[in-house]
């Protein structure tokens, strides 16, 4: 079936792109315009502290933030180990894998990838690859000889993206020369230069979308903007001058999401549930250290059939988790609750089934396997800040999604005033939530007017429309 990709830079708050089949979206990123974009970006930096337990360092690369080097992330292929390459104030060519995220800084890596049209060149390694994404074996053997033939012509290593099937070796010569002037430009460029400083931006999503989401399954690009346009222009005739004719520019007052009926689907990716086929759904909860995915079979209850219903809803959530987790650019580690199942073969087919869904993701995905309590767990490397949703911590619950009910809040407020109130005729003063107040005047009302009586000073409750639920405070009165 044919795709579109949807590239909206329409409100200059956020860039958005979204690959679309038949109103379903397959792909989604985003860009806001707020803060810098660092992932894919190169820098020479200056080490700054060492971490020795770790086996880890800090950088400083010129981004407000130090950033986290560990020795896994650095190319074996150099002359000397970690540990003694490394000292404090030494100067490295590292990449950004991962943007700042809250108080962390950036993660960095010493094995660069330059990503083209159809290669990704790393410089640092001669051990490249085909991706998982091409599945045909004639196609990967075809594509392994050639990055093998690149790898001992250049001395660098190749991984053939999945644009890279059925093209010819011209096309693919195109793309490494292009990458081959960029990496002797940022060397050029490194030598030159005093750490901390940038050697090589990634681009703008307009024309990192064009680049990575497009392939002969896309039938049309849409942009909103002549300036979109133009970028989208500009890295089409890089990278495949023929993409050019797939352009369009979107000149409808209608947003070009609303136009193609997406909006809601992107909506949907901050919801905390989300539903399947046949009536179960997908219940997501973050917590600080992980992301649980619940797998709930709904409706579909039939006591006879357990086994194969429980099977059924497990296969159709494990091709839905892989493709929330993508949209929603989950990270860290993911923890999968699947409906228990008895029968050995079911558990098995429901592994592999996940593993398979989730090989199609770009970023680097560690699977731990299904456990014995249905407990399905990974680990994946997110590369944006925010994913989807940006949210923060609500005023109310403090992001624990509940608040005190009125009962209990009007126990605390009354022993708050037992508490503080004193012989001597001292006043205190309550605000609280127009409920809670009600409730300290209906259920409370004996006992404070008792409680003014024994201390000589008034108690006054005071209803706040503005108070947030859950909360109050006790002060002193006039």
């Amino acid at each position: 079936m044919a795709r579109v990709l949807l590239l909206n830079s329409r409100e200059s708050e956020e860039t958005r792109a979204a690959l679309v089949e038949d109103g379903r979206v397959l792909a989604y990123r985003c860009d806001r315009t707020g803060g810098r974009r660092l992932s894919g970006n190169v820098y020479k930096g200056r080490i700054v502290n060492l971490e020795p337990a770790i086996g880890a360092c800090f950088v400083d690369v010129g981004v407000g933030r130090n950033g986290f080097l560990h020795k896994s992330d650095w190319p074996t292929g150099q002359s000397e180990p970690f540990e003694e390459c490394f000292a404090v104030g030494s100067e490295v060519v590292v990449q950004v894998t991962r943007e700042i995220i809250g108080s962390k800084g950036p993660v960095l890596s010493g094995n660069i990838g330059l990503p083209g049209r159809f290669l990704v060149l790393l410089p640092y390694s001669r051990e490249g690859g085909v991706s998982r994404r091409i599945e045909d074996d004639d196609d990967r053997q075809k594509l392994r000889a050639m990055a093998r033939t690149f790898e001992n012509e250049t001395g660098h290593g190749f991984i053939l993206r999945t644009a890279a099937a059925d093209r010819d070796e011209t096309e693919l010569r195109r793309d490494l020369e292009q990458l081959e002037r960029l990496w002797q430009d940022i060397t050029t460029k490194s030598a030159d230069a005093s750490a901390p400083h940038a050697l090589y931006a990634d681009g703008d999503l307009v024309g990192r979308a064009v680049r990575d989401l497009v392939d002969p399954s896309v039938e049309t690009i849409w942009v909103d903007t002549p300036e979109a346009l133009e970028s989208a222009r500009a890295s089409a005739s890089r990278i495949q001058p023929d993409l050019a004719e797939r352009l369009r520019l979107h000149e409808d007052a209608i947003p070009l999401f609303h136009a193609h009926g997406v909006e809601a689907s992107v909506d949907r990716l901050r919801s905390r549930r989300v539903g399947l086929p046949s009536g179960g759904s997908l219940v997501f909860d973050r917590t600080e250290a992980l992301v649980a995915i619940d797998v709930n079979s709904g409706r579909l209850r039939d006591s006879d059939r357990l086994e194969e219903t429980a099977l059924r809803t497990n296969l159709e959530a494990a091709t839905e988790i892989a493709r929330q987790v993508r949209l929603r650019d989950l990270g860290g580690v993911i923890v999968v609750d699947f409906i228990d199942m008895l029968e050995p073969d079911n558990v098995t087919a429901l592994d592999r089934a996940l593993r398979g869904a989730l090989a199609g993701d770009q970023a680097r995905v560690r699977t731990g396997g299904l456990g014995a309590f249905g407990l399905f767990t990974m680990t994946r490397r997110r590369a944006s800040a925010g994913g989807v949703a940006r949210r923060r911590a609500c005023g109310a619950c403090a992001g624990t999604g509940e608040v005190a009910l009125p009962e209990e809040v009007a126990l605390r407020v009354f022993r708050e005033l037992c508490a503080r109130a004193a012989p001597g005729g001292k006043n205190l003063l309550a605000r609280v939530g127009p409920d809670v107040a009600a409730l300290l005047e209906s259920e409370f009302g004996t006992s404070l007017r008792a409680l003014e009586a024994d201390l000589g000073g008034a108690l006054q409750v005071e209803p706040a429309d503005a108070m947030v639920a859950g909360s109050w405070e006790v002060v002193d009165g006039a």
